[in-house]
């Protein structure tokens, strides 16, 4: 008594997950065919046609649970896991060399939905993966976009840094050089002012012994004609050599006071001269 429970509860399970379907097809064999080989033709298209349907039923119900199935798939399956098949209807027509058959075959339609349940895991997995797979790429591109980016503006700044520094050189480059030609200018101005200061002491201690010299020979003269003043014998020839005398004296006193001139001016030019050496030697 257990044992006959134990097969009814195993049928009713069994019954709840299977599902009967039905298939038909009519068949035209030809005078090359058995009658044998045309019923196992017939049957074989019949079971054919009762999987299709059901393949048609499953594919509404994997859509509608966003599966994702082919037709010639679910066929595959559902002949794979077909079960009690049995023929409901059987008509051979000999004189039209037609056979119909109609069977009809239990399917565990949970089964084939739970291999589609395993392949959309499957799917959904490999999605994620992918997905995952695709968020690490894009990140390792984002960090080596980061890093490019940030070695980009660190050649720009260093670039930028580079060349302000050497703006930086040049300008003082260009600096000292300016600094050096305003420098060599003055310095040969302070030179030229210095040999123009001696050149103009020189003229002018040359005229200042011009000078002394023609004081002294206008002296010369006065004192040689004062001389033959004191040693003239007629009043006249004194007289001529007295204003002989005091004319050459005249002359001498006035060359003397160009030489005494001449020589104090001459110090200006001198103490110039020292200043410009003075000068010139700063550069």
């Amino acid at each position: 008594m257990n044992r006959i429970l134990f097969y009814l509860i195993l049928f009713s399970i069994s019954f709840a997950y299977s599902k009967t379907i039905s298939g038909e097809y009519t068949y035209s064999y030809s005078d090359a065919e058995t009658l044998i080989d045309a019923k196992q033709i017939c049957q074989t298209l019949a079971k054919r046609d009762a999987v299709e349907k059901f393949a048609t039923f499953i594919r509404s119900e994997t859509v509608v649970r966003n599966y994702i199935t082919e037709k010639d798939e679910v066929i595959a399956n559902a002949e794979a896991m077909m079960t009690d098949v049995r023929i409901v209807e059987e008509n051979i027509d000999r004189l039209n060399t037609t056979i119909y058959y109609k069977i009809s075959a239990e399917v565990d339609e949970q089964k084939i939905l739970g291999v589609y349940e395993e392949k959309e895991r499957m799917r959904l997995e490999q999605a994620e993966a992918e997905h995952k797979a695709q968020e690490i790429r894009l990140e390792a591109e984002r960090k080596l976009q980061e890093e490019k980016l940030e070695a980009d503006r660190k050649a720009l700044a260093d670039k930028l840094e580079h060349e302000r520094k050497l703006a930086e050189i040049n300008y003082k480059t260009k600096e000292i050089e300016s600094s050096m030609l305003i420098n060599q200018k003055d310095k040969r101005y302070w030179s030229t002012q210095k040999w123009i200061a001696l050149g103009a002491f020189a003229g002018s201690a040359v005229l200042g012994t011009y000078f002394n010299s023609e004081g002294t020979s206008y002296k010369d003269e006065s004192d040689g004609y004062y001389d033959d003043y004191l040693e003239a014998t007629s009043t006249s020839t004194a007289l001529s050599f007295y204003d002989k005398a005091v004319n050459s004296s005249d002359k001498s006193d006035d060359f003397y006071n160009y030489r005494n001139v001449t020589f104090s001016v001459s110090l200006v030019p001198l103490g110039y001269f020292f200043y410009a050496w003075y000068k010139e030697s700063q550069y």
